[in-house]
């Protein structure tokens, strides 16, 4: 089983940024971690540099909302379907995920580094997330848009007035949240048998 709408779309972001990694001197294969939120110091080992995922904002897609009905014959989208129905449900309503996607590190070619690998996978055009549907049995490419881009370089008071590089993305992703229940279950037909009799046709009649 997949995960429902919000969730599928967290988790696919969240594998969409794994694998990306910085080099310095000391390390030429640095990891970079993707966490959601800021994590926590006393839950997890903040260890730079890293990137947080944050869901800001779920705005309705009335712009490319439709009216209609779909069929599951092959039940790839019903939850504990009955062999020998067909299933039909409303079609999914629109909404556009808003994440903010944050990087931080304490050196600047990480930082830089985490630019260049960020924006490749944010492109302003073109982009798409790959998102599964909730029984796992198919995948869906979601349109996703860079919205934005913000330097917020600080100073760590916490840690000894130390320089904290800071890169903030706005990113959109087009999803749907497709209905939980089917709106009829319909028997379909099992077998067609055809009338074969010849006797005692009336005289208009003849078989063919």
């Amino acid at each position: 089983m997949g995960e429902p709408f919000v969730i599928a779309e967290d988790n696919a972001l969240k594998t969409f940024l794994q694998g990306m990694t910085v080099k310095d001197d000391k390390n030429q294969n640095r990891q970079v971690k993707v966490w959601f939120g800021y994590p926590d110091v006393e839950i997890r080992d903040q260890s730079f540099p890293f990137v947080t995922i944050d869901l800001i904002d779920i705005v309705p897609g009335n712009d490319r909302q439709t009216y209609g009905y779909m069929r599951d014959t092959d039940y790839r989208g019903t939850i504990a379907p009955v062999a020998g129905y067909e299933y039909t449900y409303l079609t999914p309503v629109a909404y556009d995920l808003v994440y903010q996607v944050t990087s931080y590190s304490r050196h600047p070619r990480h930082d830089r580094a985490l630019i260049f690998q960020l924006m490749n996978k944010f492109p302003s055009k073109y982009g798409y997330l790959i998102v599964p549907n909730q029984l796992g049995t198919e995948n869906s490419s979601r349109s996703m848009f860079l919205d934005g881009f913000v330097k917020r370089d600080a100073v760590d008071s916490e840690t000894g007035n130390r320089r904290l590089l800071r890169n903030v993305l706005s990113i959109r992703v087009l999803s749907e949240m497709t209905p939980q229940q089917a709106e009829t279950a319909t028997k379909l037909v099992d077998e067609v048998r055809i009338n074969n009799t010849t006797s005692y046709i009336p005289s208009e009649y003849r078989p063919v």
